[in-house]
């Protein structure tokens, strides 16, 4: 029986995905900025959310970051992550009882074992087998039960594997032979040595004295105490145990028990060898790929549950081709930031607190969103939110919104702000233009822009010139993404640079307020109430309002020019002490 399965629960071919798998491994197939969008992304955090904590988390970011083209295969995954939803039971078989046979199993593989006599190959061959068999069963009960009814073709697929190798005949014998073999194996848990010593009571000569079926132990310590006698007496030393395999190097005396041994049980291992040889075609390989791959969809699973236990919609957006280009997403929010605050607070009514948002990038109104409004008003969120948004869907999981449709990217490249670096030759405005000239001839028109607060850190005018040239070349190339920033005048020109024609128009959108609003601001004396406009959270499609309300931020905070005058005749009429002055120097 040749028991190489070519299947996987993420690629729909086994062999394209793999190769695409060693690629990225290889960094060869690592997307461009790569760092920048799992920093910007709070990839991180999501991951928090998949709450994957053992040796697959690294695997599952992998392929969390694969950005999948092919919408097939989305779809492929997305129908295999609605089954492990529905089944949630899954993982705390996989959690407590498979597990920790997988880690024994792959400790037991990665022995080197090419030194050691047959016995202890025939022994370490015999526990792999044992172990295979209990992780295949409980795959079995996992998987093939009467009442999995699971609609997804990589389920299915994996159901007709499993129930192919438990009906096999060879593995039926090898089941049936097992126990036996092993109860053989367990006969043999320790030796009695007769030592000889010299005159000055040094060990000089051992021999193999009998077998026993039972491993020695220490006495224990009331049986020491009391003087009490057990059945099992002739097993417990009367000194300290004492460590002869420092490693796994094996010594003289290692050897020449192992030796005796042969000589003794010779016709008990020659049969269990043949028997074993019997079962050369058992492969654990299977087991190992199968293992992360499950993990990938029991993190998806758990990101959904926990966002929808914090009464936050998911969905499954429908794939489009990438020749659509579209990313439409009713009810977008960010999954990173919901996650955080359930992790943070452990409040579950996220409904009352995140505000969801429309998204649309198509042929109308177009795939270019400029992003103005209020400071502190949501335009950093919403642009993230478009981003995860974006790279769950083409890792085939659920997405933060209640419906949409969106067509895979070759990539998302991001420009948000980065902490000031000590640059005497560039300065920040060359920092981000470096940034920047790496990242946009690279964009095609498959391809997603992320620019939060771009080209702010020089004059207003200079930024705005840099800007609209941006805009022109991402409307030709047929781009599409968001651009949150305070240039209001780029958003006022864009039906006029919309004009000429293009891939991709531009789409003005605004961050809402409520200026008949009060806002309530944390200070250190407490909960204060300002008069002022109040974010909405809300993004809507609309002409720009001009103005960021700077002001209206430094007045929650008291801290306009009228508010500190105040603040500081205040300070003197109630006679606050001035701190003491430093004394001056004399010269």
């Amino acid at each position: 029986m040749d028991q190489k399965f070519m299947f996987s629960l993420l690629w729909p071919d086994y062999f394209e995905g793999k190769k695409m798998e060693d690629r990225i491994r290889s960094g060869d197939g690592k997307l461009y900025n790569q760092d920048f969008l799992e920093r910007d992304m709070n990839v991180e955090m999501l991951l928090e959310g998949m709450e994957v904590k053992n040796e697959s988390r690294p695997y599952v970011k992998a392929r969390l970051m694969d950005m999948v083209l092919d919408e097939k295969i989305i779809k492929y995954r997305q129908d295999i992550l609605q089954d492990f939803l529905d089944y949630p039971e899954i993982q705390q078989a996989f959690d407590l009882e498979l597990m920790p046979l997988v880690i024994n199993l792959n400790k037991m593989q990665k022995t080197n074992i090419s030194h050691d006599d047959d016995i202890r190959k025939i022994a370490w061959r015999l526990e792999i087998l044992r172990v295979y068999t209990q992780c295949v069963t409980i795959l079995h009960r996992v998987f093939c039960s009467k009442d999995r009814d699971f609609t997804s073709e990589g389920l299915q697929r994996l159901q007709s594997i499993i129930s192919s190798i438990v009906e096999n005949e060879g593995y039926k014998e090898l089941v049936r032979l097992l126990p036996d073999l092993h109860e053989k194996l367990q006969t043999m848990s320790g030796v009695t040595l007769g030592v000889n010593l010299d005159h000055e009571l040094r060990p000089t000569e051992a021999v193999l004295l009998s077998i026993e079926p039972k491993p020695f132990r220490n006495k224990a310590l009331l049986t020491s105490i009391f003087g009490t006698r057990r059945n099992d007496e002739m097993y417990h030393g009367i000194g300290t145990f004492y460590s002869i395999l420092k490693d796994t190097t094996a010594n003289a005396l290692d050897q020449a028990i192992m030796r005796d041994l042969a000589y003794v049980m010779e016709d008990t291992f020659r049969h269990m060898a043949m028997v074993l040889n019997r079962f050369a075609w058992v492969e654990t390989a299977f087991i190992f790929d199968l293992v992360p791959e499950v993990y990938y969809y029991i993190g998806g699973s758990n990101l959904a549950r926990n966002l929808l236990e914090g009464g936050m919609p998911v969905c499954f957006p429908t794939p489009m081709p990438a020749e659509d280009r579209v990313f439409i997403v009713k009810d977008l929010y960010d999954a990173s930031f919901a996650i955080r605050i359930l992790s943070d607070t452990g409040i579950k009514a996220l409904h009352n607190i995140i505000v969801t948002n429309n998204a649309r990038m198509c042929d109308d109104p177009g795939r270019l969103l400029i992003l103005t409004g209020a400071n502190q008003g949501g335009k950093t969120t919403f642009t993230r939110a478009v981003g995860i948004a974006q790279i769950l869907f083409q890792a085939g999981l659920p997405i933060p919104g209640t419906e949409g449709k969106i067509s895979p990217v070759d990539n998302i490249y991001t420009h948000f702000p980065e902490l000031e670096k000590n640059s005497i030759s560039e300065g920040r405005l060359g920092e981000e233009c470096v940034r920047l000239e790496g990242i946009l001839p690279r964009l095609t028109k498959y391809s997603m822009i992320l620019m939060n607060e771009s080209l702010s850190s020089t004059s207003h005018q200079e930024s705005l010139t840099i800007a609209e040239e941006i805009m022109k070349y991402l409307r030709t190339i047929g781009a599409r993404g968001v651009f949150a920033t305070h240039m209001h005048e780029l958003a006022e020109d864009l039906n006029e640079i919309n004009k000429q024609s293009a891939l991709s128009n531009l789409v003005s959108l605004v961050a809402g307020v409520d200026e008949e609003q009060q806002m309530e601001v944390m200070t250190e004396e407490g909960i204060k109430t300002f008069r002022g406009s109040k974010r909405t959270y809300k993004i809507v499609e609309s002409p720009p309002q001009g103005r960021s309300f700077a002001l209206d931020i430094a007045r929650t905070y008291g801290i306009t020019f009228e508010q500190l005058l105040d603040s500081h005749k205040n300070r003197h009429e109630l006679g606050v002490e001035e701190e003491t002055p430093l004394p001056r120097r004399i010269v």
